[in-house]
């Protein structure tokens, strides 16, 4: 890995005695399917443990996939397979790279990535900020290290490659079918067999749920959130946060940090009834993915839908904030759009992608309004606040976008922000639709011990799109337990996760 030399010979992430396969005549095979954090560690731990590891992304590579999120927004050409969504590092590399969790910063697993991270070309402060936070353009390059570091420890990455279907015989997976990610007709596939498969994909991968469906594996619907994205000029946040002290900012490289917000409101069903709703309905309201000194960017993987997100680099000195406003929804939400079914989540965020993307007018212009308008329900005219988003807005009526009890709680919770945060409701914000891909909208049951998927053996299903991870360290951590729990499966290693974890508290570097 260059500019980071090993330890007498050895990577940083150790086996540490744990690898009882130096004996082993041959190899188990593992095929890890997905290159974002979950599948990222997952490769890691399996390799590190003596496991012959097979990477497979759809997507491109971090240079190639830079070039491709380029054409898409200078020439709005969208690579179906390499995009904001889809690639080395998954959906998180394009986005703010945050790197809190609420699963425990200071636990052992925590901190096992953490320092990995550091390893791969991180700074040290993320072990100890209380907001760590990497950035798109530190990213990139902490990839390309993880990269070839997987790759001396004998990973095989397939970029491009595509896992069209799982090769199943009595209730078990044998391997996978994979064609090139660039054709669509999938003549050209070959099949694949592996002793064991881990399935990292990201919630985008909708395809993929289609393909497990077809295979009787059970999902389980998950509430998720939707909503729009909220833009305000940086200089209104960081005064609203810090008052006198807004000027000491600078742009990201003044005393004081670029300011960011979180804000939630809890819409108690016995207290706060929309005229739309007939049954009293809890729903939480929360802003999601605050960017300080950001901008909006569009994660369509369908270029008949359209979806957005935000992310920021390192500096966060562009002159916006924004963040997602989303609202929950449930089942219950589904049904009544007549939505039904284990997918029904799907079909309810692609109904409100596709209805946005009529709105904007089509070639991935956002539709968008003021939030005093959407508040008071009423066209914005033509004349727009700036926007960060570089392929173009459209006044549109967004509060007509969503089901009316959804609108209802968006606009009764923005109004409560205003009061947490006073000037938050102001003629210079302005909204942008749709946010809908919070989280996945399924989880898929797997055994709380070993990771292995309750419908078919031989599958791992790990991270965000399977319905077990909300960021970047929780997706990473869920891989490299059930990387650790595979492990343990074919032999590799023995003794308990928690107490090799353990000793990361006192060593310098993760060593499994």
């Amino acid at each position: 890995m260059r500019g980071r030399k090993s330890i007498d010979g050895q990577s940083s992430i150790q086996t540490g005695g744990w690898n009882k396969f130096a004996t082993a005549k041959k190899k188990p095979r593992v095929a890890v399917v997905g290159s974002g954090p979950s599948g990222l560690f997952a490769s890691l731990v399996l390799a590190e443990l003596g496991a012959e590891v097979t990477l497979i992304e759809r997507g491109q590579a971090v240079e190639q996939r830079g070039r491709d999120i380029g054409a898409l927004v200078v020439r709005r050409i969208l690579q179906l397979e390499s995009n904001f969504c889809f690639g080395e590092g998954g959906a998180g590399t394009w986005s703010d790279g945050k790197l809190v969790t609420r699963i425990g910063r200071n636990s052992g697993s925590v901190l096992a990535v953490m320092k990995t991270l550091v390893h791969f070309g991180a700074p040290e402060c993320i072990l100890v900020d209380g907001k760590p936070h990497l950035g798109t353009d530190r990213l990139i390059p902490l990839l390309r290290n993880f990269r070839q570091h997987l790759q001396q420890i004998g990973v095989n990455i397939k970029f491009g490659r595509r896992v069209d279907d799982l090769l199943v015989k009595n209730g078990s997976v044998l391997g996978v079918q994979v064609s090139d990610s660039r054709d669509r007709t999938k003549l050209n596939s070959e099949r694949l067999i592996y002793d064991g498969v881990v399935l990292a994909v990201g919630h985008s991968a909708r395809d993929v749920y289609h393909m497990l469906l077809s295979h009787g594996i059970d999902f389980v619907p998950k509430d998720f959130a939707v909503g729009l994205r909220v833009e305000h000029p940086q200089e209104l946040i960081n005064s609203i946060q810090y008052s006198k002290l807004a000027t000491e900012v600078c742009n990201g490289r003044g005393k004081v940090p670029v300011a960011d917000y979180k804000v939630v409101k809890y819409l108690d069903g016995d207290k706060f009834a929309t005229a739309s709703d007939s049954e009293a309905t809890k729903r939480s309201c929360y802003s999601f993915c605050m960017c300080p000194g950001g901008q909006v960017v569009l994660t369509s993987t369908d270029p008949t839908e359209l979806c957005i997100n935000g992310m920021s680099f390192s500096r966060r000195a562009s002159r916006w904030a924004n963040s997602a406003l989303v609202v929950t929804v449930s089942s219950k939400d589904f049904k009544a759009v007549n939505f039904h079914g284990p997918l029904a989540g799907v079909e309810f965020q692609r109904e409100f992608e596709r209805k946005a993307a009529t709105m904007g007018g089509g070639n991935f212009v956002v539709p968008a309004q003021r939030v005093t308008d959407f508040l008071e329900q009423r066209f914005s005219g033509t004349s727009l606040p700036p926007s960060s988003y570089r392929l173009g807005v459209k006044s549109a009526n967004l509060h007509e976008l969503f089901p009316a009890h959804i609108t209802e709680a968006l606009q009764h919770s923005i109004s409560m922000f205003d009061k947490e945060l006073p000037g938050f409701v102001s003629k210079d914000g302005l909204l942008h639709g749709v946010e809908t891909r919070t989280s996945s909208p399924i989880q898929i049951p797997r055994d709380i011990d070993t990771y292995e998927s309750l419908s078919l053996k031989g599958l791992y299903p790990v991270g965000e799109g399977a319905g077990y991870a909300g960021g970047i360290v929780s997706a990473a951590v869920d891989g490299m337990c059930a990387g650790f729990s595979l492990a343990k499966n074919l032999e590799l290693c023995e003794g308990d996760l928690l107490s090799v974890l353990g000793k990361t508290h006192t060593t310098g570097f993760v060593k499994y």
